[in-house]
């Protein structure tokens, strides 16, 4: 025998959109960012030469020495020569 099931209507069924959660997790990590520097000491150093220029004066004498010969003379003695201390007779030089 077959049994029955009483008569029922249908049920409806409604299907909603599916809602979403969103789950957020967080990591961390470590970069190392390298930003090297140099300093270089710059040690200047002026040399001023001084130049100095010396100067000296010197004296030099020079003396020349005249022979006139006048022609034939008469004999004179050393007083009428009329001689400087040096042994010239100034009156034989040019002025």
């Amino acid at each position: 025998m077959r049994v029955r099931r009483p008569c029922m209507m249908p049920t409806n069924t409604i299907v909603h959109p599916t809602k979403c959660n969103v789950v957020n997790t967080c990591s961390e990590s470590v970069v190392n960012h390298i930003h090297p520097s140099h300093t270089t000491c710059m040690n200047h150093h002026l040399v001023k030469n001084v130049h100095f220029y010396p100067h000296t004066t010197s004296n030099q004498y020079t003396v020349d020495e005249v022979n006139v010969y006048g022609g034939p003379m008469p004999p004179m003695n050393m007083n009428q020569m009329n001689m400087n201390p040096m042994g010239m007779n100034p009156n034989n030089f040019p002025r």
